[in-house]
């Protein structure tokens, strides 16, 4: 299994982590070989990248678990729809963090996330959950596109109405991504330690919030566009809705332990609980973001620790929030320097068919952390 070993839970277990990280791998690697990616072509599970080349899964290597090759096999076209899933989640989880400490940094190679999965803290907690979203996200809206072979969209929602609308359309099938996530996602996570629980809480989080936020939609049909009747049907959230969500309950996230540790008497299944470290809270729902660990403060450079700091991130200097050079930078002060850029303005479109700009050059003041 290479470096994947290194890594915790479904990161370890899956090819997940290894289809965010494909389109560099392919980069430093022209004869198209990476870690049981071939460059075959195949039926339906395939993936193609910017120069066009098909990759396939190589069964024969054992980067995913015996389950999860069953789970490919039995559904044609679902390996390029994961692959995309978990790549939209990276970038949901960069654009969620971009003003804070930890900016979800990632890296070429097997380390996507770097050593912060080996920890138990917050910023995990929401790696889990948006990764784990990402899947059951890209995955229902497939079926209801058709681009998987053994879904589709979801018709069984065909029950009474409204007095002026009724079920029609095509639903995203999120029934059939929270089941395939959690049976696909969850297989990878092994033994029965807190780590463990903590991850399956958070996987199931992640699906959780995608499946809480769908919304009804509907389309009018009557006469000149009037709205006699309507047709609605369930409709997925955008990832970036997810991604807030998500983000306001990483703020609020719980610090949980076993329930009943240290009990000769609890059974083996109320061991295998959640409980909040404080007994004055309740406990976790199934929407909360979970962790047991406190987070590095993400301020300076740690090989250990696996932080980069915050050194050279840029700042706002007028900000007091999170994006601000006071709390960016730690207290240890900004530099300010300024750059001259140089943009198209002042366009006007002309019939027909061009659109004609001029350069406009100004001044930029840029604050970086010290």
């Amino acid at each position: 299994m290479g470096h994947w070993a290194l890594l915790p839970g479904w990161f370890s277990a899956t090819l997940l982590l290894a289809l965010a990280a494909l389109p560099a791998a392919l980069a430093a690697n022209s004869s198209g070989r990476w870690w049981g990616i071939v460059n075959v072509a195949s039926s339906t599970n395939l993936l193609t990248d910017s120069k066009s080349l098909q990759l396939v899964l190589e069964p024969s290597l054992q980067l995913l678990s015996r389950k999860q090759r069953r789970l490919i096999r039995q559904n044609p076209g679902i390996l390029h729809s994961v692959s995309g899933g978990l790549q939209s989640a990276v970038r949901e989880c960069k654009w969620q963090f971009r003003n804070r400490r930890w900016n979800c940094p990632t890296a070429s190679g097997p380390h996507l996330f770097g050593k912060i999965v080996n920890r138990g803290c917050r910023e995990t907690a929401f790696i889990f959950a948006i990764t784990s979203a990402g899947v059951t996200h890209s995955v229902a809206r497939s079926c209801s596109e058709g681009s998987i072979e053994s879904c589709t969209c979801d018709y069984r929602r065909r029950g009474p109405g409204g007095p002026d609308w009724h079920w029609g359309g095509c639903s995203d099938n999120i029934d059939f991504g929270r089941l395939f996530g959690r049976e696909f996602v969850d297989s990878g996570e092994k033994g029965r330690d807190l780590r463990f629980l903590m991850n399956l809480h958070n996987n199931e989080a992640g699906r959780t919030t995608v499946f809480s936020e769908m919304r009804q939609e509907c389309k009018c049909h009557g006469m000149s566009g009037s709205c006699t009747v309507r047709t609605c049907w369930m409709r997925l959230p955008t990832l970036r809705a997810v991604g807030d969500v998500l983000r306001d309950r990483f703020d609020g996230a719980s610090r949980v332990l076993y329930g009943n540790r240290g009990s000769n008497r609890a059974s083996r299944a109320e061991l295998l609980r959640l409980e909040p470290e404080d007994p004055a809270h309740k406990p976790p729902s199934p929407h909360d973001l979970v962790y047991f660990e406190k987070s590095p403060n993400f301020c300076t450079y740690s090989g250990r620790l696996g932080t980069a700091g915050t050194a050279g991130r840029a700042c706002n200097s007028s900000s007091p929030a999170l994006d601000g050079c006071e709390l960016l930078c730690c207290g240890r002060g900004h530099r300010t320097r300024t750059q001259r850029v140089t943009e198209r303005c002042n366009c006007t479109f002309h019939w027909c068919c061009h659109v004609s700009c001029r350069n406009c050059t100004h001044t930029r003041v840029l604050h970086e952390c010290l």
